[in-house]
């Protein structure tokens, strides 16, 4: 169907044949049909083969597919887009002046392992793999759509030197770990649990899915996680925490051991359309908590939660 009205356009409009064009002419598609099965090059190539001029190979259109696909789509972090518009715009050049952590978060947006086992020997080299005219083009276009749509205020996270994550924004669990630091070019930390602690920056990050599907989460991670109301959030522990010592014990005394806590939450692991990134919830400080193995404590958030997650947030604690 897509392919189809690509061959249309020409008849639709006289307007260039591009991926803004074609959506401003098609409003009810968004960038995610046109990615769910590849990408606007892949599909005017397809549209058009006797016409198809492109020059890119193949392995390097799926590196940018995947990408978009499956890390830009589910990201919409304002001074990260930005970056990366400067970075495609400098030809994939890093300047002394760019986030050296959001060039890694770029790194493993288009590549997804480091960079040793790829055969780059520098991050540089690595993002200069990715000078492609056609893909930058279509890519810029990309970019500028994600950061069009957006439609909240975002805040820098406050005191944490070189993090480029902003509160209220959407990011992949990759991205996140590349913005603290963990993941980095020669080193991609493993994650999957729900808690990461960060020895080194004396720091914790939680990871929150609201609405838990029983096929993807075992029973031992089936927490009960919800918002009290817009500054409270109500968050279940793993099962072996106990409040009189360990982990347990270093969430209650977090303010006296100058531990930071970051909470991240996301609606459920897969939309339609993929895996859904998580909101950055800021900072958060323990109230209260109650139980034990697991424990249930009441985090305050430091900036109250963004309006458009808290109906999705709140209904959990009442349905």
């Amino acid at each position: 169907r897509l392919i189809g009205l690509i061959r249309k356009f020409p008849s639709d409009s006289n307007l260039p044949l591009t991926l803004t064009n074609f959506l401003k002419i098609h409003p009810n598609l968004k960038l995610e049909d046109i990615y769910k099965r590849g990408s606007w090059t892949r599909l005017v190539v397809q549209a058009f083969p006797e016409q198809a001029m492109t020059t890119a190979k193949d392995g390097l259109i799926k590196v940018y597919e995947s990408a978009i696909r499956n890390k830009l789509l589910s990201c919409d972090g304002f001074a990260y887009l930005q970056f990366l518009q400067e970075l495609v715009g400098n030809d994939f050049v890093l300047t002394k002046q760019m986030n050296p952590r959001m060039a890694v978060m770029c790194h493993y947006d288009f590549w997804q392992k480091p960079g040793d086992k790829l055969g780059f020997a520098s991050l540089a080299q690595s993002l200069n793999a990715l000078d492609q005219p056609e893909l930058k083009a279509e890519l810029l276009e990309v970019l500028a759509l994600l950061i069009n749509r957006i439609r909240y205020e975002q805040f820098a996270l406050s005191e944490l030197l070189f993090n480029p994550l902003q509160a209220h924004a959407r990011y992949t669990r990759e991205q996140i770990l590349a913005g603290f630091g963990v993941t980095t070019f020669a080193y991609q930390k493993p994650a999957r649990e729900g808690v990461l602690m960060i020895p080194e920056q004396n720091s914790e990050l939680l990871f929150v899915t609201l609405n838990k599907n029983e096929k993807q989460f075992s029973p031992t991670t089936m927490y009960h996680d919800y918002a009290i109301n817009e500054q409270l959030f109500h968050w279940q522990s793993q099962n072996s925490a106990r409040p009189e010592r360990g982990k347990g014990l270093s969430y209650i005394e977090h303010q006296q051991m100058g531990k930071r806590i970051f909470l991240f939450v996301r609606e459920q692991s897969k939309d339609e359309y993929g895996t859904m990134g998580f909101v950055n919830f800021g900072e958060v400080e323990y109230v209260s908590h109650h139980g034990s193995q697991p424990m249930s404590i009441t985090w305050q958030l430091k900036t109250p939660m963004p309006h458009f997650m808290w109906k999705q947030a709140a209904k959990l604690a009442v349905g």
